[in-house]
């Protein structure tokens, strides 16, 4: 039985605003909001979906298995939209496309009735490895580069907003005034 000493995933994923994080030099990558490299090919072997006879062959599902395969793609081709993809481009983080290509077959059993509950619970594990959670996105020393642009529209909405409101509540001091 082990004892003692740090274990993999034990405590609380380094805080990078930290005094001790800085002090060990803990810098988060900033990842653009969106990937427009070149999708790498899908790394696994197809699917097959099976079935037994009666008699206790097996045969394959061939038009469930190509729908399965299918949809396996789409995912993959979804997740590399999103902004962990440049991370995932790098070479130093190629080791991770089997594991993201394995999160995309699980996503994929998971969408259907028979999933189980063990399917289920690998999804967020995987999410975590491959850095999609906010945990693993910090465990793996990333985080999503704010859009500017997008931060100054909401904050012209709020102030805009603010003022709406502060007008309301005059108006309503006039009204209620005697």
């Amino acid at each position: 039985m082990v004892s003692g000493g740090a274990r993999a995933r034990s405590g609380p994923a380094p805080d990078p605003y930290s005094g001790r994080s800085e002090r060990r030099n803990i810098k988060l990558a900033d990842l653009p909001q969106s990937y427009d490299g070149v999708v790498p090919k899908y790394p696994l072997k197809k699917y097959e979906i099976t079935a037994k006879t009666e008699d206790g062959d097996v045969f394959v599902l061939e038009k469930e298995s190509r729908r399965f395969n299918a949809r396996e793609k789409e995912i993959w081709a979804w997740l590399w939209t999103f902004p962990q993809a440049n991370a995932w481009a790098l070479p130093q983080y190629s080791f991770l496309l089997p594991e993201i290509a394995l999160y995309c077959r699980q996503y994929v059993l998971c969408e259907s009735s028979s999933a189980t509950t063990a399917d289920r619970g690998l999804l967020p594990r995987y999410a975590d490895r491959i850095g999609l959670s906010h945990d693993g996105m910090t465990r793996l020393g990333w985080r999503v580069r704010p859009d500017m642009v997008a931060v100054q529209r909401l904050n012209k909405v709020e102030s805009d907003s603010e003022s709406e409101v502060k007008k309301a509540s005059v108006q309503r001091r006039k009204i209620v005034s005697f």
